[in-house]
C-alpha cells in the first residue's frame, strides 16, 4: 500500500515558520501532518522543541509528534520507516511534512536512504561507538575524511552523531552519503518540496525572542524534571539544543545566564548548518519569508505559485 495524493514538504532553518505555515495549509487542504524534526517525536520533551500547541493538534492530525519514550534510542533508519508507513495509512488528498531536520526529511520524501532492519548492523554501531570513546572524535572524522571527503567538508568534526551516520550508511550500502545526496529520488511522483527563507538578521533575531519566550514558559522547569526523572544525559532525547545546555547548568557546570546564551548561539549556528543542508537541494522551491505571515505561506504553496 502507498499514498495516492499529493505530497507536500515545508523546510527551512528553525524559527522560520514552517509549523504555523504548515498547519495554515492544512487546515485548507485538510490534509495531514507529518512531523520530519527528530527531537519533537520523544514524548515530553515540549518545551524545548517547540512542539505545536495542544490546540494546533487537536485539530489537524499530527504524525510523528510524541511517538517515543526519552529512553528510546531513535535513529533515521527507524524514523523513516515508521514516518513512511503512517504516509502510506493516509486516505486524504494531501499530505503535508514539514521539518528542519535535513537528514530525517530527505529520508521520508526520498528513497535513496532505504534501509532494512535486516541490513542494521547493531554490532558495527557498538564499534563505531567504542572507537570513539578510546580514541575520540577527532579519528573518527579522520575516518569519514577516508569515506567520504565531500559529505566530511560538509559536517563538523564535532558532531560526532552524523559523522557517525555516514560511516555507518557506507558499511550497510557500500554507497557515499554523499552520493545518496546526488542520487535523489522521490518515494512519490506527485511530491512538491518548498522551502522558506528568512532574512539572516530577522531569522536570528526570531530564534533569540523564542528562546526567551521558552524560558518564559518554563523551559528550565521542564528540563530540571524531566532530569531529575530520568538522570542520564546520555540519553540521546537530552542531546537536544535546549535540554543538554540547561543540564549543564543544573550540574553547576555553567551559570544558567550563560546556558540560554549558548543555546541562544547553538541555536543560530544550528539554522547556517540547515540552510548549508537545504541549499544543496535543487528539488527545493524556495519562498521569502521573511515579511510573510504563516497564512501568506500557506496562500503561496496553496495557489502553486511560481517562486
Amino acid at each position: 500500500m502507498s499514498f495516492q495524493g499529493k505530497l507536500i514538504a515545508i523546510a527551512g532553518p528553525t524559527a522560520s515558520g514552517k509549523t504555523d505555515a504548515a498547519y495554515a495549509l492544512a487546515e485548507m487542504y485538510k490534509a495531514s501532518i507529518v512531523s520530519a524534526d527528530c527531537f519533537q517525536s520523544y514524548k515530553k520533551l515540549d518545551i524545548g522543541t517547540s512542539k505545536p500547541p495542544r490546540e494546533m493538534l487537536e485539530v489537524v492530525k499530527h504524525y510523528m509528534i510524541n511517538e517515543y519514550e526519552i529512553t528510546c534510542p531513535v535513529n533515521v533508519y527507524e524514523y523513516a520507516k515508521r514516518s513512511c508507513e503512517y504516509i502510506a495509512s493516509i486516505k486524504g488528498e494531501v499530505c503535508i511534512v514539514t521539518g528542519g531536520s535535513g537528514l530525517y526529511l530527505d529520508s521520508i520524501i526520498y528513497r535513496n536512504y532505504e534501509f532494512s532492519k535486516e541490513n542494521s548492523d547493531r554490532n558495527y554501531r557498538e564499534y563505531l561507538m567504542k572507537f570513539v570513546e578510546e580514541r575520540g572524535a577527532d579519528a573518527l572524522y579522520d575516518k569519514l575524511i577516508e569515506i567520504d571527503p565531500e559529505y566530511a567538508a560538509k559536517t563538523h568534526r564535532n558532531n560526532v552523531k552524523r559523522v557517525m551516520r555516514a560511516i555507518e550508511f557506507n558499511h550497510e550500502t557500500g554507497k557515499k552519503m554523499s552520493q545518496a545526496a546526488c542520487e535523489k529520488v522521490m518515494r512519490h511522483v506527485n511530491t512538491d518540496y518548498y522551502g522558506l527563507y528568512v532574512d539572516r538578521a530577522v531569522l536570528y533575531e526570531r530564534i533569540n525572542k523564542r528562546v526567551d519566550r521558552m524560558v518564559e514558559e518554563g523551559l528550565i522547569d521542564e528540563v530540571r524534571s524531566l532530569y531529575g526523572e530520568y538522570n542520564n544525559r546520555d540519553l540521546n532525547a537530552f542531546k537536544a539544543i535546549g535540554y543538554k545546555e540547561i543540564i549543564s547548568a543544573i550540574e553547576n557546570e555553567i551559570s544558567f545566564d550563560d546556558a540560554i546564551e549558548l543555546i541562544k548561539k547553538r541555536s543560530r549556528n544550528y539554522a547556517k548548518r540547515q540552510y548549508t543542508w537545504f541549499n544543496a537541494d535543487k528539488n527545493i522551491k524556495w519562498i521569502d519569508a521573511t515579511r510573510l505571515s504563516c497564512e501568506q505561506i500557506a496562500e503561496i504553496i496553496y495557489g502553486g505559485e511560481n517562486v
